[in-house]
């Protein structure tokens, strides 16, 4: 059965004492341009009536308007990930990745000038140039990790990242909330340009490039490491349709959109489901989001990153069980969610950040939001890991900025399935929950599909390797 490489890290040396630690250290500043890209892109939903009474003040929430930001946004990233992935398959990524923060930095720099009349427009303007730069973060993250850090060390990679991540999410959010609540607005968008322009300085600084195919296989690693052969391969019509066509792959891109539907419809019928439906303030339900999800974030992401990379070792097909496991416990903790009898707190809750957490219904709605928040982590540790292994270097960013466009347009359509939804059952939340669960039954069945294949794909993947290490020998004697 194939498995994932056995051999130690060679890129990722660490000490006798605390080889772990080293490695996490070595990456430090991909996590610092992640957490800071996260805190700088994370007020935007949560101050969208706040930015709203900034630009129409004293008039209702202009919701179509801020539709229009938002889809744009996302829309621009989602093909300048494509773009920057290509790109990062081919050139510098260093150089790519301060391109990227650089545009961030001027789209920030930008909001905080927008003024009337044309502040509305300046806006959209700005978060599209933002968008276009986010977007190509995290496919070059993903291709410098995939030539820089083992195989066997991925999920602990990524599990690290991924806690960072939601940290950073729930730093900035608090960040934006307070300084736009307080009027300063043109000072909040400063300070994200700002703490972006930090990471930009710091990837000038210490961001290395990796040598390409470096952990790919263990004799390219021998080959690249031992001479001066370098790893110049690229993207052929043969190659992509033996290894980005694979089944495997296809299963994966398109059951990532099925998944991120499901997701999305939770994540957008839970905030109005208790405080529409059950009278609790927007206050007390930031803080139990964070009480209860930024915990199972770490547990999940970091706490089984290592459990991800042992079982890994031992054959792929562990990765896809652990991802299939929780996707089905997504499902599961969705019913819970709409089918739990909360109160009706009515007008006790003036703010009260303590009042739901008199009631012990509210302390159990956390608990399955903590294993929401830690199932979809080890989903989310285990599923770039798989991509990875089936893929050879030269894709690394197509694969991971495809991926990310097909997960955004799940993550987009998710609202508006659920709006549709709601208005067709009359704001029954239990009926809209139940019926987003069939819409992702697909993606469990499309992983169950893939774990037929798998195997074969990666030793496709390893001969090729094998075969490109071998080549490389015999140009290295020649010279």
């Amino acid at each position: 059965m194939p498995q994932e490489a056995t051999v130690p890290d060679a890129t990722c040396q660490a000490s006798a004492m605390d080889p772990e630690k080293t490695r996490l250290r070595r990456f430090w500043p991909l996590f610092y341009i992640e957490a800071a890209m996260r805190f700088s892109v994370a007020g935007l939903l949560l101050n969208m009536v706040g930015l709203s009474n900034i630009i129409w003040p004293g008039e209702p929430f202009h919701s179509l308007e801020f539709g229009v930001v938002i889809s744009a946004k996302l829309t621009m990233l989602s093909f300048s990930g494509v773009i920057f992935g290509i790109l990062a398959d081919r050139y510098n990524r260093k150089r790519l990745m301060i391109t990227g923060l650089l545009i961030m930095v001027l789209g920030n720099l930008f909001a905080g000038f927008a003024s009337a009349p044309w502040i509305f427009v300046e806006f959209i303007a700005c978060y599209v140039i933002v968008g276009v730069g986010q977007g190509g973060i995290e496919p070059i993250i993903t291709s410098i990790a995939n030539d820089d850090c083992h195989l066997l060390f991925r999920s602990r990679f990524f599990g690290t990242l991924e806690a960072l991540r939601q940290l950073a999410l729930i730093m900035g959010m608090f960040t934006s909330a307070s300084m736009i609540d307080a009027g300063a607005w043109q000072a909040y968008f400063w300070l994200m340009s700002a703490i972006v322009a930090s990471a930009c300085i710091l990837a000038t600084i210490f961001l290395k490039e990796p040598r390409r195919g470096f952990q790919a296989h263990e004799s390219l690693k021998h080959v690249i490491s031992t001479t001066a052969a370098r790893y110049g391969y690229k993207l052929t019509p043969e190659t992509v349709k033996r290894t980005i066509f694979s089944r495997t792959n296809l299963l994966a891109f398109f059951e990532g959109i099925f998944t991120w539907i499901l997701f999305s419809v939770a994540m957008y019928l839970i905030y109005p489901w208790i405080q529409d439906q059950h009278h609790v303030s927007a206050t007390s339900t930031s803080i139990l989001m964070a009480v209860f999800g930024v915990p199972g974030v770490i547990i999940g992401a970091v706490g089984f990153s290592r459990m991800s990379d042992r079982l890994g070792k031992r054959s792929i097909k562990f990765r896809i069980y652990m991802i299939t496991g929780s996707i089905l416990a997504l499902f599961g903790i969705v019913i819970l969610l709409f089918v739990m009898p909360l109160p009706d707190v009515g007008t006790l809750d003036p703010g009260d950040l303590t009042l739901i957490f008199k009631y012990p219904i509210f302390i159990v709605f956390g608990i399955m939001v903590f294993v929401m928040r830690a199932v979809l982590s080890i989903y989310h540790i285990n599923q770039t890991p798989v991509l990875q292994a089936i893929n050879l270097p030269e894709a690394q960013g197509f694969i991971s900025s495809a991926n990310q466009f097909l997960e955004t347009i799940g993550y987009g359509m998710g609202p508006l399935i659920a709006g549709i939804l709601l208005t067709a059952t009359g704001n029954d939340y239990p009926s809209t929950a139940l019926i987003s669960l069939v819409i992702g039954l697909p993606s469990v069945a499309m992983w169950l599909l893939a774990n037929k294949w798998i195997d074969g794909d990666v030793s496709r993947i390893n001969g090729i390797l094998q075969t490109r290490a071998d080549e490389l020998v015999r140009k290295t004697d020649r010279q």
